[in-house]
């Protein structure tokens, strides 16, 4: 299978391990991706004029003639929402004027269905090499990656990352705050907000007994991962709770090593998740 790969801007700064593992786990999968030439940024939460926003997703759409796949939430939300909206002629009309390439249709994926397309039935089973040994994993959505609805789950009831986390061997727990808002997009104007939102949802993923947090979202990773340390001061508390994105976590089951997966860029240390991983198939197989 060949997919039009969108990186999406944080897979250039912030999100490097992101871009690393997902390219990592395509090839793994048998999925060629081909980079979009000359992308540019999919107009992000924050582009206030909706035109705008959906020209910038659409000039990205339009550079390809393949299914596009992201990894980054918030780019496919805004990438579909894009799509959604195009389909008004008169949009369309007003939006390809201004396009070199103009904008035909396009089918847009998360980097997610892919995974869970290339796990299915017999021969997607046996890809799983490294089974996470019953790993409690919590399912954290985010905001952005079931919206507009019609996409990949139900936006008020997903549960794709529970499905993926027991394909790849591993316990999901429930826990209340997996859809909470991570407080990314006032982190800066409000970093007290921000950061009361990283100790709730780690707080409720904790109690309900993870041993790590599966994000699909860089975004999100930012907040729970690398805002962590600075949330326990903040607290007083300590939660070291690592936060994987989900291609790094299918990545370990799919038998892929530390530095194709970037597990060393994560703050919280994702290669201690790894090997407690290793250890128990250790264990079992010795059993």
């Amino acid at each position: 299978m060949k997919l039009a790969y969108y990186p999406g801007c944080v897979a250039r700064s912030t999100g490097k391990e992101y871009d690393l593992s997902t390219r990592a786990v395509a090839q793994a999968l048998g999925v060629e991706l081909e980079e979009i030439s000359d992308w540019n940024c999919c107009g992000a939460t924050h582009c206030s004029n909706q035109d705008l926003a959906v020209a910038l997703s659409a000039r990205n759409l339009a550079r390809t003639g393949l299914p596009v796949m992201t990894s980054c939430s918030i780019c496919y939300s805004n990438l579909r929402d894009a799509a959604i909206r195009l389909q008004d002629r008169t949009l369309r009309d007003r939006v390809n004027r201004v396009l070199e390439v103009k904008y035909q249709g396009s089918t847009i994926k998360h980097v997610l269905e892919v995974i869970m397309e290339g796990l299915e039935g017999e021969e997607g089973g046996k890809r799983v090499v490294v089974p996470l040994g019953g790993l409690r994993v919590a399912p954290y959505y985010g905001c952005l990656l079931t919206r507009p609805k019609g996409g990949i789950d139900s936006p008020e009831q997903p549960q794709v990352l529970e499905s993926l986390i027991r394909r790849l061997g591993g316990e999901p727990v429930e826990f209340p705050l997996k859809m909470l808002c991570c407080g990314g997009p006032i982190f800066m104007p409000q970093d007290g907000a921000a950061s009361e939102s990283v100790l709730r949802i780690l707080r409720s993923a904790r109690q309900a007994g993870a041993e790590a947090v599966v994000a699909v979202c860089p975004l999100c990773h930012l907040m729970l991962d690398a805002k962590q340390r600075l949330a326990e001061a903040k607290s007083g508390e300590e939660l070291g709770l690592p936060v994987l994105y989900v291609t790094q976590l299918a990545g370990i089951a799919l038998g892929l090593g530390p530095d194709e997966l970037g597990l060393e860029m994560n703050s919280v240390s994702a290669l201690e998740v790894a090997e407690e991983i290793y250890r128990r198939m250790s264990g079992e197989q010795q059993c």
